[in-house]
């Protein structure tokens, strides 16, 4: 069995991130067979240099994917089809390109590869977890990939957990937070976040846990039996623009998610909570209130969900228009208590973003159409051993029969 890890980064300018998982790999007996990065800025030749005296590393210029480019033509993929694919979907800004995007160029970079297991790992993730000792919350190495590799051998399609470390959502307590979360379509959330204070939203690794099954990935720790996407759809996210700044819809992970469920894949969480460095400064507790760093990241977070919840709530097949007008009412009473908690006004513009992201949900319906069309192209055109169908789970006559501007 051929395993590569994949990661997404902005530039290959450290080796710090990677090493960890390859050292990982090594100290538990893990022979990775590549390595494969896309990358969207630039490479550095000498941490490329390095990583390569390790490791088989394969590096993929997004604005650029060679391999898969010539493999592409190789199978006879329609232009259409590579466009859908390979193509960059946005002129790049910062580095920023939809997520989905970046993860399926790693996953197709992998099947045409002959890679049989990809295992995903964020650059924010770290191969140990949070653990409560006598001694306090302590780091501890854990073996990243033999725990997903035991459930997939086991007969799992999918593998995944949960983190360590502190949660999107920070600390905090204020009237508007029921209304926030409803409108951000976090609602589930909000218990937790209410006793937030209590817990700190530090979350450890359980002192007990058993694998289970889920329906729920997480993208930044997952494995994959990559001949489950014969039956399977693609990663998918998408972005859009408000006062000429792009931004990234989160859940790239989602829909695959939801399809997984209805496929009847197998697909496993593993009770491994490697630490996600939410922050990128763990161990120091993010302060929504008094830092600017963490009231960034928080006001990303809300941008990416309001960017994802249209196209989520279309695929789930709800009333459009009674979730736009009601998460638009709750998100808007949130958003101002939020400004008061943090007197940071710029909060108040995620309301922009929200309307802007709910008009565009007739372009996220046809990039999503798009995709699936190729990637049934190209599930039937490759070398992959074939263990059935792409299902879709929308057929094209329920988009007319959604008023999609609601």
């Amino acid at each position: 069995m051929k395993t590569a890890l994949g990661m997404i980064v902005k530039s290959v300018d450290s080796d710090a991130e990677l090493m960890k998982f390859i050292v990982n790999a090594e100290k538990y007996g893990h022979e990775l067979d590549c390595v494969i990065v896309a990358y969207a800025r630039v490479i550095d030749e000498n941490v490329e240099k390095r990583l390569k005296e390790k490791v088989e590393l394969v590096t993929i210029d997004i604005k650029n994917p060679s391999y898969n480019l010539e493999q592409f033509h190789r199978l006879g993929i329609s232009e259409e089809a590579t466009a859908a694919l390979l193509g960059c979907p946005v002129e790049i800004q910062r580095g920023m390109v939809p997520y989905s995007f970046n993860r399926n160029l790693v996953v197709i970079e992998a099947m045409l590869r002959g890679i049989d297991v990809l295992f995903f790992a964020d650059d924010d993730v770290r191969p140990c977890a949070l653990k409560l000792t006598r001694d306090g919350v302590v780091t501890e190495e854990v073996d990243f990939f033999g725990e997903h590799l035991e459930q997939l051998e086991a007969g799992s399609q999918v593998t995944t957990g949960e983190y360590s470390g502190y949660n999107i959502l920070p600390p905090a307590l204020f009237d508007g937070m029921e209304d926030l979360l409803a409108g951000l379509q976090k609602a589930d959330m909000l218990e937790y976040w209410q006793s937030s204070l209590q817990h700190r939203c530090l979350t450890l690794q359980p002192q007990e846990s058993e694998p289970k099954p889920c329906a729920k990935i997480l993208g930044g720790n997952c494995a994959i039996k990559l001949s489950a996407f014969q039956r399977l759809p693609p990663f998918f996210s998408s972005h859009y623009t408000v006062g000429g700044e792009m931004f990234l819809c989160r859940g790239e992970d989602t829909v695959l998610g939801l399809e997984i469920e209805r496929s009847g894949a197998i697909c496993t969480d593993i009770g491994m909570n490697p630490l996600h460095d939410t922050y990128k400064n763990y161990p120091v507790e993010p302060d929504l209130r008094e830092d600017p760093d963490a009231q960034n990241r928080f006001y990303y977070a809300c941008t990416g969900w309001v960017g994802r919840n249209p196209f989520l709530n279309f695929f789930r097949g709800e009333d459009l228009k009674a979730v736009r007008e009601y998460q638009y009412a709750k998100l808007a009473r949130g958003l101002k208590a939020l400004a008061e908690y943090t007197s940071n006004p710029r909060f108040l513009s995620v309301m922009d973003n929200f309307e802007v992201s709910w008009n565009s949900i007739g372009r996220y319906i046809n990039e999503y159409e798009r995709t699936l069309e190729a990637w049934r192209e190209l599930m039937k055109r490759s070398d992959m051993p074939h263990e059935g169908t792409v299902s879709k789970p929308l057929p094209a006559r329920r988009v007319r029969e959604r008023n999609v501007h609601a």
